[in-house]
């Protein structure tokens, strides 16, 4: 990506210098210089402003080769701040406070007997932020994601917005909302195995199964935000015998089909988390049925869009999703394995346990990093921003 050198295009700068900061640290200024065709001066002065603002750091010294003075690297300086992350179920509440770089403070779960409003959010935020004494002037802002076990994507995305307006409103912070598979995209791309990926898919399979894709390096947001909806697509003829439509991934693959399969079973009871094929049959008996439809979507993904690869993370334990993906090869094939590949056309994510609420820790410095990704963020009317926050946030209005 190209920056410009003229005056009124600062802020574009300093996100772009930002970003070949956190995606290539660490990096020297003349890295930079030509990987966005700025001027010297252009990017001292963008550098200078983050190193002020003490988001960015100087390391050590990279050697030249011949005459020259030896270049001091730049990279991301994960203590400039703290993000929240918080991750909403129908009855649980997964609460995280992150380093910027995505790695781990502190976390807590909770379990309600029904979604957790607004007011249940800040209340188990604002305890848990006086146990672990954290510095309230140092939180950059809160990644949030929501999933639902039963509503339609458009319902479940009007309800979503709300509580993010509510949650930032209370909290008087900026928030960040996407799906955990868009949460997940952001942090694979900036800090994970995506860093040197210019387009890839990544499905998550939750409560529903969710799709990012990111093409050019950027997630795909769709109309309004509103995409990734990859279970609602048709996967097989069968009927559904309530509503007659023909089946969809989501019947076939997501943990809301595993959980429908378990019940009344001597399984029922046990934490999705917990569950192996090799001691749970009717765990095994889930995988079997869903293989073919997972087969089918994957290939549908990749004739549509033929990305470098595919991306695979998932709330369900380890054991489930190796045995899962284990038997979707051989995979159809498609246009995706035409030609030389330097990469899988499919990738199990590692952390598998961790990975969505890191990915949801990671929303408020992706949305920072260019002015589409700030229409995930919403910002409160009352707000007294510290020096970061306005620099970061407020450029891209």
């Amino acid at each position: 990506m190209k920056g410009s050198n003229a005056k009124q295009n600062k802020a574009v700068n300093l996100r772009l210098v930002l970003t070949q900061i956190v995606t290539l640290g660490p990096i020297s200024r003349a890295e930079i210089a030509r990987n966005t065709m700025l001027t010297k001066q252009t990017i001292t002065n963008m550098v200078e402003e983050l190193l002020a603002l003490d988001l960015v750091e100087e390391i050590g010294i990279k050697r030249t080769e011949g005459a020259g003075k030896p270049s001091k690297m730049l990279c991301l300086n994960k203590y400039a701040a703290f993000t929240y992350a918080v991750r909403i179920s129908s009855d649980t509440l997964e609460l995280g406070v992150y380093y910027l770089n995505g790695e781990c403070h502190s976390k807590t779960t909770q379990h309600f007997a029904s979604q957790p409003t607004a007011a249940d959010i800040v209340e188990a935020i604002n305890i848990f932020a006086k146990e672990q004494k954290l510095n309230q002037n140092k939180i950059l802002a809160v990644g949030l994601s929501i999933q639902i076990h039963r509503a339609d994507a458009i319902t479940q995305y009007q309800k979503n917005q709300a509580l993010q307006a509510q949650l930032s409103e209370l909290l008087h912070l900026p928030v960040a909302i996407e799906t955990t598979a868009s949460a997940c995209a952001a942090y694979q791309m900036l800090f994970g195995e995506a860093q040197t990926l210019h387009n890839f898919i990544y499905i998550h399979i939750g409560s529903k199964v969710e799709a990012a894709v990111v093409y050019d390096r950027q997630v795909l947001l769709g109309q309004n935000g509103l995409t990734g909806a990859i279970g609602d697509i048709f996967v097989t003829p069968e009927h559904n015998e309530k509503t007659g439509e023909l089946g969809t991934l989501n019947d076939f693959v997501s943990l809301n089909s595993l959980r429908s399969c378990l019940a009344n079973g001597s399984e029922a009871n046990i934490s999705l988390s917990e569950l192996t094929p090799l001691q749970h049959p009717m765990c095994e008996k889930w995988i079997a049925r869903a293989t073919e439809p997972l087969r089918i979507a994957i290939h549908t993904l990749e004739s549509l869009l033929n990305t470098q690869t595919i991306i695979v993370g998932s709330d369900m334990s380890e054991a489930c999703l190796d045995s899962l993906i284990a038997q979707l090869r051989p995979f159809i094939p498609s246009i995706s394995q035409m030609g030389e590949r330097e990469i899988v056309r499919l990738i199990k994510v590692p952390n598998i346990s961790s990975i969505a609420l890191t990915g949801v820790a990671t929303l408020p410095l992706h949305a920072a990093l260019s002015s589409k990704n700030m229409q995930t963020l919403y910002t409160p009317s009352i707000w007294n921003e510290n020096a970061l926050q306005r620099s970061i946030f407020s450029h891209a209005f």
